[in-house]
């Protein structure tokens, strides 16, 4: 989260979500003055032409906005992303076949075992305060 950001939402879907409603959000979203834009909705891929995401997405760019866009994938399908168009970052799930097990180590000696990509092989073994950056300054949790 940027310093000083502020985050609008913009209802665009009821029963149904069509392309038109859409883009009359991400057009509201480029002229309320977004610096980034991150719908998330999935469908079909389609040609650019025909998907009002990129269509609005390449709107956005164009106006030096960067857009961020769910893959919608259905997992283990091939041909199953959307968001596709090259302006778009778009941002899939995905596994690893492993478990990469990171312990927590917390202040009343429970030792859960979690998960993360990466974990120092020098990391300290010395509890470490909980920190919650609050808005005057850093207050110790624990």
């Amino acid at each position: 989260m940027a310093t000083l950001a502020h985050m609008a939402m913009y209802k665009v879907c009821d029963n149904t979500c069509l392309d038109s409603a859409i883009l009359v959000g991400m057009d509201a979203a480029i002229e309320d003055g977004a610096d980034v834009l991150s719908p998330s909705f999935d469908g079909a891929s389609v040609p650019f032409y025909k998907d009002g995401i990129a269509v609005g997405a390449f709107s956005a760019i164009q106006k030096g906005i960067f857009v961020s866009c769910s893959a919608g994938n259905a997992g283990l399908v091939n041909s199953s992303l959307s968001n596709e168009a090259p302006w778009i970052l778009t941002v899939g799930a995905s596994t690893v076949d492993r478990n990469l097990r990171a312990t927590v180590y917390l202040g009343n000696k429970d030792l859960p075992d979690n998960e993360s990509l990466f974990q120092s092989k020098d990391f300290p073994q010395d509890y470490m305060p909980l920190v919650y950056p609050g808005l005057k300054g850093v207050q110790h949790v624990a």
